[in-house]
């Protein structure tokens, strides 16, 4: 496999075991009080494997100069929004 190729797929892979980690961690939720389908252990292999997954997602990012420090916005977040003060100045005359 060429050196171009590897990368990519890497990250195809990468993408693809850490999307189906989520959706495994998402269908097994269960409501607070009820006894979850997976062992604790299960549940840690899981974590560590995203984690595993995660950093290498981030050094290859950092490798490619692509890797950004954004953190995710959710939806329930207030966002800040920023405005000048000559256009606050103009709404409240």
């Amino acid at each position: 496999m060429s050196t171009k190729k590897q990368p990519d797929f890497e990250i195809r892979l990468l993408s693809a075991v850490r999307k189906t980690l989520i959706a495994v961690a998402k269908d097994t939720m269960t409501k607070p009080g009820l006894r979850h389908p997976l062992t604790e252990g299960t549940q840690k292999m899981i974590t560590d494997c995203l984690d595993v997954v995660t950093s290498r997602q981030m050094a290859i990012e950092k490798e490619s100069g692509s890797h950004t420090k954004m953190k995710p916005v959710y939806t329930d977040e207030q966002t800040v929004q920023s405005f000048s003060i000559d256009d606050l100045k103009k709404t409240l005359n």
